[in-house]
């Protein structure tokens, strides 16, 4: 799998090219915003008094036409998802198949519905879940697939309880192994609020212990067998890399790692430029550091 510290070369030497396609096309899309929102300004006062000075009701046609005509134009173009279509075939593909040339990218669907309740992340299982961005693959023979997530609470008490309308929002990995894990645990950074009903076990490794929420879901007496030295370095690692909150579960034979945003992922904004290499290597990192962790757990239980 290609490192991190070739970013830089990947983004001057491939990932430019996209993104200049990417740039044209939004620029395109804001000239005809703004000449649709500039033109009825400019126009409609110039045959509004020709139509006063002259009484001709044939300048009425025009006004009507730039009164009615502008905001049903601006309303289809900033509808229209072709754009961001784009966007996520030639630069989101793109960084996706840089990572790994196993993994496929289809940016309409999401990791199926029951593989989140399988995951134990949360206990409370009342939310409606939907998302997009869905990559399928394997990282050294392991079957992994991720998408875009969010699961929003369906009852209102709830999202209040939780001062959020979602459980969940973020990226949602998956990774299937070959044999089940001596031990079923959930780990979740210190900014993800427990539930009520875990229990904050400890490893006796004082670092680990106070950065993650440790919620055993079986077979407690091997814990160590599954949080072995390597993975436990492994996920200080990757806390100390990731920004965002995440949540980690070891569940039968598979592996869930949920990185929490904010924010809808991978999404270009049309008023501003995404010829930006720093944001570029923001969707790098979302993508890369999770999949990098299950690339340590191959090496680890495969």
């Amino acid at each position: 799998m290609i490192r991190e510290q070739e970013f830089k070369h990947f983004y001057k030497s491939d990932l430019v090219h996209a993104l200049v396609y990417t740039e044209k096309e939004r620029k395109s899309i804001v000239l005809q915003l703004v000449l649709s929102a500039v033109l009825p300004l400019l126009l409609v006062p110039i045959f509004s008094v020709l139509y006063y000075e002259t009484k001709h009701e044939y300048f009425l046609i025009p006004v009507i036409i730039l009164l009615v005509g502008p905001p049903i134009y601006i309303n289809k173009l900033l509808g229209d998802t072709i754009f961001y279509r784009n966007f996520k075939k030639k630069i989101i593909g793109k960084i996706i198949r840089y990572i790994s040339p196993n993994l496929d990218y289809d940016n309409l669907n999401k990791v199926d519905d029951a593989e989140y309740d399988a995951s134990h992340f949360f206990t409370n299982k009342n939310t409606i879940i939907y998302g997009d961005d869905h990559v399928t693959g394997t990282i050294n023979g392991i079957k992994v697939q991720f998408s875009e997530l969010l699961a929003e609470f369906r009852s209102k008490d709830d999202a209040k309880k939780a001062d959020n309308k979602f459980q969940f929002r973020g990226l949602f990995f998956v990774a299937e192994f070959p044999s089940k894990f001596p031990c079923n645990v959930t780990l979740k950074t210190t900014g993800i609020p427990a539930d009520e009903t875990e229990e904050d076990y400890v490893i006796n490794h004082e670092t680990f212990d106070s950065l993650f929420y440790i919620n055993v879901i079986s077979g407690k007496e091997n814990i160590r067998k599954t949080l072995t030295t390597n993975v436990v370095n492994a996920m200080l690692e990757i806390e100390q890399t990731i920004h965002n909150e995440f949540v980690v579960s070891f569940v039968d034979n598979k592996v869930y790692f949920g990185v929490s945003h904010d924010e809808d992922l991978f999404e270009p904004t049309l008023f501003h430029s995404m010829m930006n290499q720093d944001k570029m290597k923001a969707y790098f990192d979302d993508l890369f550091y999770p999949i990098y962790f299950i690339e340590q757990l191959t090496k680890e239980f495969k």
